[in-house]
């Protein structure tokens, strides 16, 4: 009897042992379940605290922007790194593309020809020509560029104007022509000034190769045999080109012009919200003794304000005056322009439209109007 008392309770002891490591085993499975459930390779963020003093404060960006931070990734061992960096853009875009077109309508100045027997003097049969100040026409004024990262804050780019023209002349038959404008060649260096606001400096170097020579005022009843028609008419496509783009560029569409163009500008961006000042001065050096001025110069001042409604979405309005303060009655003007945008946004590729409407000076005293198409693409 006292033996199979002994029994029992030894059984009791080895039954509770058992249950106690049971118990101990299914809650060591269980963790090891939970822990199970994150997948293989997931990065694990951590947010650094920020340093004493600062002021705390949500992290919002503008839709569809990347927003700087103090974020670490701790990446699995293997993964590659470039794609999880929490203070860089995913993808370092060193290279953009891009083509803008203008198309224009208004009137600009043009060689003409005269009806048989004006101005022919002794030889009544002899055709000529002479200067028309407002001849209708239409332009398609296409800018290619290319710009390309060569370090952290500097940049270089190339800008190539064309521009196809028709004009319409009174009394005489329509004319077509095409002219390719002033190459240029731009270096910018850009750096952080305060948050969200970036300073650009650039110089831009427009090489004297467009088409063209500057139609003389005096230009009347000249016979067409002196004359080089397709050089004025080249001319004519270059002023058609300036007029509708509303004068923002003059330096890229001037035949026999050698431009040096220091630009200055600022960017600021927050909450979708983006502000793009700039004050540029293009210095137009003759290189040709046929041309009324030898130099000519421009104060040429901008801004652009936009707003990313949607990711993809943004609506802007951009304004820009150019002054003349350097050579003949004709240049030392001043012009104004505005010009509502939209602009799209499909990753890397941004199309865009605007409509350029000048308000002040030449292009608006021609009647001219601009609608812009462009797209641009980053890789």
């Amino acid at each position: 009897m006292r033996l199979s008392l002994r029994t029992r309770l030894t059984d009791r002891k080895w039954l509770l042992a058992w249950s106690a490591l049971s118990c101990l085993l299914v809650a060591r499975g269980g963790v090891a379940r939970a822990d199970d459930t994150k997948p293989e390779g997931t990065p694990v963020v951590k947010v650094k605290p920020k340093a004493s003093g600062d002021v705390a404060e949500e992290q919002k960006g503008p839709p569809g922007e990347e927003v700087e931070g103090d974020v670490e990734f701790d990446i699995p061992e293997g993964e590659a790194k470039d794609d999880l960096r929490g203070d860089k853009k995913k993808h370092e875009e060193v290279a953009t593309v891009g083509v803008d077109l203008v198309l224009g309508w208004g009137k600009v100045p043009t060689v003409v020809p005269n009806p048989l027997g004006v101005g022919g003097g002794t030889a009544p049969q002899t055709q000529t020509v002479s200067r028309q100040d407002q001849t209708s026409s239409n332009v398609q004024s296409f800018l290619f560029a290319a710009s390309f990262e060569l370090g952290r804050h500097l940049d270089v780019g190339v800008r190539a104007p064309l521009t196809f023209a028709t004009f319409n002349p009174n009394g005489a038959p329509s004319q077509t022509t095409f002219a390719a404008g002033n190459v240029e060649l731009e270096g910018a260096y850009s750096g952080v000034v305060a948050h969200g606001l970036r300073l650009i400096g650039s110089l831009g170097v427009a090489l004297p190769t467009a088409d063209g020579n500057e139609i003389p005022d005096t230009l009347v009843n000249a016979p067409i045999g002196s004359i080089d028609q397709g050089s004025f008419n080249h001319y004519s496509a270059e002023k058609a080109a300036a007029f509708a783009r509303g004068y923002e560029d003059n330096a890229l569409f001037e035949p026999n012009r050698f431009g040096l163009v220091p630009k200055i500008g600022l960017l600021y961006r927050t909450h979708g919200l983006s502000i793009e000042p700039y004050l540029k001065v293009e210095n137009l050096i003759g290189t040709s003794s046929n041309l009324a001025n030898g130099y000519v110069g421009e104060l040429v001042g901008a801004l652009r304000v936009g707003y990313w409604i949607h990711k993809e979405f943004e609506v802007a309005v951009r304004g820009w005056f150019n002054t003349g303060f350097a050579g003949g009655s004709d240049d030392k003007v001043t012009s104004a322009a505005v010009e509502p945008q939209i602009v799209l946004r499909f990753g890397p590729v941004r199309p865009y439209l605007g409509l350029i409407l000048p308000v002040a000076g030449p292009p608006n005293d021609n009647g001219f109007i601009g609608a812009r198409i462009g797209v641009s693409a980053s890789f």
